[in-house]
């Protein structure tokens, strides 16, 4: 009888070890492909620990392209990324200054992504309504190395049906940073980004 009950608590702890493991691979999985694809744009906003806050709309076209208007602070300045070029704007986008050269930068972030995917522990995956909706909720700790050196938390959200990510949260934290972002994401199929001028 003994063998009987410790061959049951073998199935269930291995079920257990399982179960968090394919939560882990959905979470790198959703980490390492965050890239959009097609046109998206995201509405983010962003409490700095001690600082502002900052609200801004994102633009990526699917392309590697994209635009960052900011909504809050009503007067800084916006920037966009386009054809590997960096351009920053102080008339909200009606005039674009060249600022540098940034090279292939979806090659640096997809390897800066695939970096951090070796860092990730403690994945969770449940299940909580967003807009009326059950969503699936997968979230994880990694870390951000290099010079900045920072523990991240993300925690995405998954529509079961679509699979699309309209929701994602990320704390961010090292010894003299403490930020939490939260990004509201939508298609947008018809996104033209602006030619820098």
């Amino acid at each position: 009888m003994k063998t009987y009950y410790f061959a049951i608590i073998i199935l269930l702890t291995g079920a257990q070890g399982a179960h968090a493991e394919i939560c882990e691979e959905k979470f790198i999985r959703l980490m390492t492909e965050r890239t959009a694809k097609e046109p998206t744009k995201i509405f983010v906003t962003q409490k700095i620990k001690g600082g502002a806050k900052t609200v801004n709309w994102n633009y990526q076209d699917g392309k590697g392209n994209w635009l960052t208007e900011i909504v809050e602070p009503a007067n800084a300045q916006w920037s966009m990324g386009f054809n590997n070029v960096l351009y920053s704007s102080m008339d909200k986008g009606t005039t674009w200054i060249k600022v540098r050269d940034m090279g292939n930068q979806n090659e640096a972030h997809q390897k800066s992504l695939d970096e951090r995917a070796a860092t990730v522990e403690n994945a969770s995956c449940s299940e909580a309504d967003l807009d009326g909706v059950k969503h699936e909720t997968v979230e994880a700790d990694y870390k951000m190395l290099g010079s900045f050196n920072a523990d991240i938390h993300d925690k995405f959200w998954v529509n079961p049906v679509t699979s699309y990510v309209p929701r994602l949260e990320t704390t961010m934290k090292n010894t003299a940073f403490e930020s939490f972002v939260v990004q509201l994401l939508e298609p947008a199929p018809n996104l033209v980004l602006p030619m820098p001028k």
